[in-house]
Formats: structure tokens, sequence, C-alpha cells
């Protein structure tokens, strides 16, 4: 199966939702509105996974950020002008799709461009049980959070979530 990684486009938010809405619980909704103003804020760090057709395979929202900030859950992204890392705030892969690898390529093309713009950590929220999967591609939970951490984690509520870092190298060997 040929499967096309890029950049999310505003056309592509509708998708994008009905993606979300098959793969997270009512609790973690977040509206087309608010995709459309994160997509304006963050385009260059925001790709799909397509097939030949067309259709969504798997997305992955992220941003630059600062070192233990997190996006209360439905909330509009902010960037600082001296980012630390990039931020996964969300990413989804369409059951049907599950076991080709999109996760792991999505995940990869994030890494790279968080290499680029010379970030050298990424972190997420994670939620729906998904730590494991998470541990397993590098990630840590971070326990010592500031209290507005601590607070925006809470937005997640019933959730299990948790804050995660993971060290980024950049191959410098010539």
């Amino acid at each position: 199966m040929t499967i096309t990684v890029r950049l999310i486009k505003p056309a592509d938010i509708m998708a994008v939702v009905a993606l979300q809405d098959s793969c997270y619980s009512d609790a973690l909704y977040e509206s087309p509105a608010l995709l459309q103003q994160r997509l304006s804020v963050a385009a260059d760090s925001c790709w799909l996974a397509e097939n030949v057709n067309g259709q969504l395979l798997a997305y992955l929202f992220s941003y630059p950020s600062i070192n233990g900030q997190i996006t209360p859950l439905a909330s509009a992204f902010t960037l600082n002008a001296m980012p630390e890392l990039l931020y996964l705030h969300d990413m989804a892969v369409n059951p049907a799709a599950r076991g080709l690898g999109l996760a792991s390529r999505l995940l990869a093309t994030a890494q790279q461009h968080a290499l680029s713009q010379g970030l050298m950590k990424l972190a997420l929220v994670a939620v729906q049980g998904s730590v494991p999967y998470w541990q397993r591609q590098g990630f840590r939970v971070v326990t010592k959070l500031t209290g507005s951490a601590e607070h925006a984690l809470s937005s997640y509520q019933g959730e299990h979530a948790r804050y995660m870092q993971a060290a980024l190298f950049s191959d410098t060997k010539g």
C-alpha cells in the first residue's frame, strides 16, 4: 500500500475530526474551529498520512513549545519565541490502518522536524492508557511539574493522562 505523509491543510480538518471521533473518547473531543486555529499557528508541524485515494489514515498535530508547558485539553496553541521542544498534542491512527507503522512514520517526521528547528526534545500528554506505547518510543513520564502544568494535565480528567518527554539525538556523523 502506498502511503504519503504531508502537511495538513485547512481542507483536511473535517476528515481529521472524523478520525478523532473514531479514536478518542468523547471527553477528548476538540472542535473543528479549534483544530483550524492550531493549524493556523503551527502549519509546518502538523502532518497526515493518506493512501493513494486521499483517504486520511493518521494525523499528528504538534507545535514548538517550552519545557514543562502543557496545553490544556480544548485550548488554543500558543507559540513561544524561544521554543525548547516540539510538543506532540494529538496523534490518531484510523483503526483500519493500525499495524501499518503510521504512528512511527509520523513520529519520525516530527523528530526530523524538531531536529531541523534545533529542538532536542519531544513532549506529549499520553492518554487512554498509551503510556506503555510512548515508553517503547523512548518517552519517559515527567513527575515534577509546575502548578500550572499540573492544572493543565488535570483537564484530561479521567483519561489517566501523563506528561512525557523524549530526548532527541542528531546524527552528527559525516
